[in-house]
């Protein structure tokens, strides 16, 4: 039997990357008990901040919460984090995640889900442990290249083309009509 998943969420969102591993761990219990059961997971775009300009993680934080919320913030990522073998740091550049959409999408026409799931891993990782910042062009190439095995051509094509963007467009669009109205959404 399949079960299929479908998951709104963005690549700037620390919680969309503990509902992701959440929900891998809660699959993996599922399926030690119904080994008849197969789960395909579908990532679908939303952007939380659709405007934003590159800048520091801390800066970022810095603006858009008091030093005691952005405390209680970290710790509170800090310990759920930690539950789920994630180390969060405020390090690095942030950025708008189109691209990163863009190079999802592409990830999974092309290669499917499970390969769609390891290349948002990567993101995730990236970002959140690692300072990698999404909008980086080159690096997105490179875990596109690393993790989903594609050709610089397609990735171009994709991230910086206008149907990558249009398309990215109507499935936000398609997502608020939907009633996505905040992230993780599942």
């Amino acid at each position: 039997m399949l079960v299929e998943i479908v998951v709104h969420g963005d690549i700037l969102c620390p919680w969309c990357f503990l509902q992701k591993r959440s929900l891998e761990k809660a699959m993996e219990r599922y399926q030690a008990l119904h080994p008849e059961v197969e789960f395909d997971v579908t990532w679908k775009p939303f952007l939380l901040y659709p405007t934003l300009r590159r800048s520091e993680k801390r800066e970022l934080y810095e603006k858009i919460m008091s030093p005691e919320k952005l405390r209680l913030f970290t710790s509170r990522l800090q310990t759920a984090g930690s539950r789920h073998g994630v180390f969060f740091s405020v390090i690095g550049t942030t950025g708008p995640s189109q691209l990163a959409h863009r190079l999802l999408s592409l990830t999974l026409k092309t290669r499917g889900t499970s390969t769609q799931s390891a290349v948002l891993e990567a993101l995730f990782r990236g970002h959140f442990e690692h300072g990698a910042d999404i909008a980086d062009e080159a690096w997105l190439m490179h875990i596109g290249r690393t993790e989903a095995k594609l050709e610089d051509t397609e990735m171009k094509a994709a991230l910086l083309g206008p149907a990558a963007q249009e398309q990215l467009q109507e499935d936000v669009r398609s997502a608020s009509v939907g009633g996505v109205e905040a992230v993780p959404f599942v």
